[in-house]
């Protein structure tokens, strides 16, 4: 499958300049669309070398003996249900190594704690590998993790990898180079508002081949709003439900879920909302099929059930 116009995800998705930038790093990092989030794909050739050299960049690794599986969004499951999980943007997995990446264009999105988070649930979920992680940001402060016996972490800015980029897929296809374009441009827009580049971008001439649709004008949904009445109408019916609004990652999802269970278990009781729990539906794991059109597109969304006996 091709590449998607880069223009056209820009239109077709609210996304905001972090996403953007992922998905535009994924698609050339994997020759191809998208992918459901938490699935292992193969990178391409020029994806394999970009990786390689952004290792090397991070730990001075050498050659790898072996191309290691590729995950968008990986999924760091919550060890209980109090707990919110972890979903760093980039994972690659060998046999014997974890080497996991988080992306930030925006110094605000940075959380405390969500390093030595990571690293954690690696090392819980993976017991048997070395983990490594890496801090691909923006020139910003930050405190890296403790020091663990089996981790090794590193921080990069975009300045030393855009460099990197465009080395390796400056001469690619016209898609490629398409993409690279978009993507340097978003980079280089860093520390400007996001939302008047973007309409900017997609204030394109009518009837050419790059048209695509207006920015959306329309206030952003408030999920944990919508979520909160699905979670009463589910009290009242019984019904399984799921949330049909496209958060942008995965890590979003997860706190969305936490959000509301912290919620539900603080209403006053006794209440018909303490019998829902919200859960996240996985397309590998969960089995059926999604219900709404981002599970189908992401392989992952909130749903909202009813028990017999209370959660909390």
């Amino acid at each position: 499958m091709a590449i998607e116009d880069p223009l056209r995800l820009l239109g077709r998705l609210r996304l905001g300049r972090e996403e953007y930038c992922q998905r535009l790093l994924t698609m050339l990092i994997l020759g191809g669309p998208y992918p459901r989030w938490n699935t292992p794909n193969t990178p391409s050739d020029r994806g394999a070398r970009f990786l390689l050299e952004l290792d090397a960049l991070s730990f001075g690794t050498g050659a790898w003996e072996v191309r290691p599986q590729f995950v968008d969004e990986f999924d760091l499951p919550r060890r209980h249900d109090d707990e919110q999980g972890g979903a760093p943007d980039y994972a690659m997995l060998w046999p014997e190594r974890l080497w996991m990446i988080e992306l930030k264009t925006e110094t605000a999105s940075h959380r405390r704690g969500q390093l030595s988070g990571y690293l954690d649930l690696a090392e819980h979920h993976h017991p048997a590998r070395r983990i490594d992680l890496t801090y691909l940001t923006p020139p910003m402060p930050h405190t890296p993790p403790a020091a663990q016996a089996r981790t090794r972490f590193n921080h990069l800015t975009w300045a030393q990898v855009t460099p990197l980029i465009t080395a390796v897929w400056g001469n690619g296809d016209d898609a490629e180079r398409r993409v690279v374009e978009l993507l340097l441009a978003a980079l280089d827009s860093i520390g400007t508002d996001w939302s008047t580049w973007r309409t900017a971008r997609l204030q394109v001439v009518p009837g050419t081949e790059l048209e695509a649709p207006v920015a959306d004008t329309q206030p952003t949904a408030d999920p944990f709003k919508e979520a909160m009445a699905l979670v009463d109408a589910t009290a009242r019916d019984g019904r399984q439900r799921a949330l049909s609004h496209a958060v942008t990652d995965l890590q979003d999802l997860q706190e969305l879920r936490l959000s509301l269970r912290q919620a539900i278990c603080a209403s006053p009781g006794p209440s018909p909302i303490h019998h829902v729990l919200p859960w996240i539906w996985n397309a590998t794991t969960s089995g059926g099929t999604a219900l709404t059109a981002a599970g189908a597109e992401t392989g992952y969304e909130l749903r909202l059930s009813r028990y017999r006996k209370p959660i909390c």
